[in-house]
This record gives structure tokens, C-alpha cells and sequence, in this order.
């Protein structure tokens, strides 16, 4: 579903990529979660987000936003929970 919805908006003439955040679980941050940006993303494969840093396993994508509208976000869970009060400050 995540790689879906990422091609759709990449590939689209009237859509620019560059505006796609993706909110994703990252265990170093103290945060629990990074923001990665349309224009740092790559390649898109099919189990991972490849960015100029490394690569993201879809599963980990917990939000993915479009001019800062929400257009993907993934069913929370008990471990998303710090994630979610985080935003909510």
C-alpha cells in the first residue's frame, strides 16, 4: 500500500514529489520517529524506500503526508503511541 501510494504521487504530472513526507518509526531517534522528504527519496523497491542515506522498510511508514495533509497513515498501535503523543505536542 505504501509503495502504492508513493508511485502515485512520484509518477503523477500534476503532483510534486518533492512535498511527500514520510513519517516512519526510527528506534534511534529519541523521538521513536524521523521525517524523510519526498526529495531524499530515491528509489522506491519493493520492500524497502531506498534515500541517500540508506534504505526504509515499508513497514515501518506510519504516516505519509502531501502539503501537509495526511494521505496515508497506517493503524495504531500500542508501540505508535509515543509517536502519536509526540505529534500532538
Amino acid at each position: 500500500m505504501v509503495r502504492k501510494i508513493l508511485n502515485e504521487y512520484k509518477w503523477h504530472p500534476d503532483r510534486d514529489f518533492s512535498l511527500i513526507e514520510v513519517h516512519y518509526i526510527d528506534r534511534l531517534n529519541p523521538k521513536g520517529y524521523a521525517i524523510l522528504k519526498g526529495e531524499d527519496i530515491v528509489d522506491m523497491g519493493s520492500k524497502f524506500i531506498f534515500t541517500k542515506n540508506g534504505m526504509i522498510p515499508y513497514h515501518r511508514v506510519i504516516r505519509i503526508l502531501y502539503k501537509g495533509r495526511i494521505i496515508y497513515e497506517k493503524v495504531s498501535r500500542e508501540n505508535h503511541n509515543k509517536y502519536n503523543k509526540e505529534l500532538e505536542k
